[in-house]
């Protein structure tokens, strides 16, 4: 149930745009929708995906996303993301996601853990 989010978030690392193109292919589903403060607007398909993590690919050259931890229950997950460079932790986000049928439909992410203001 948990390995979809793992998917995802490897694509942000791979290194080639068919490579990201696979794990996606792999990670989502038709009505997929992603959404997290750094997109200038919410995500509603594939290929605007795809060229959002390829920008992030461009802008970071070597980076990537891994899932650190995840918890899940009823189709949900919540997951807890470490982007990452040269071994050196950049940021880390919690995302939350929807299934439908094995496959990520709705992923929400958020800067941090959550701290107070």
């Amino acid at each position: 149930m948990t390995t979809c989010i793992h998917t995802l978030f490897s694509a942000w690392g791979a290194s080639t745009p068919e490579e990201r193109a696979a794990l996606t292919d792999a990670a989502i589903g038709p009505d997929f929708y992603y959404s997290d403060p750094n997109a200038p607007e919410p995500i509603r398909d594939r290929e605007a995906y795809l060229d959002y993590i390829a920008q992030f690919a461009e802008q970071m050259p070597g980076a990537a996303a891994e899932v650190v931890a995840v918890s899940s229950h009823h189709d949900h997950l919540r997951a807890t993301v470490d982007f990452a460079k040269d071994g050196q932790r950049m940021m880390r986000g919690q995302y939350f996601a929807d299934l439908a049928d094995g496959k990520l439909q709705r992923v929400v992410g958020f800067s941090g853990m959550g701290e107070p203001d």
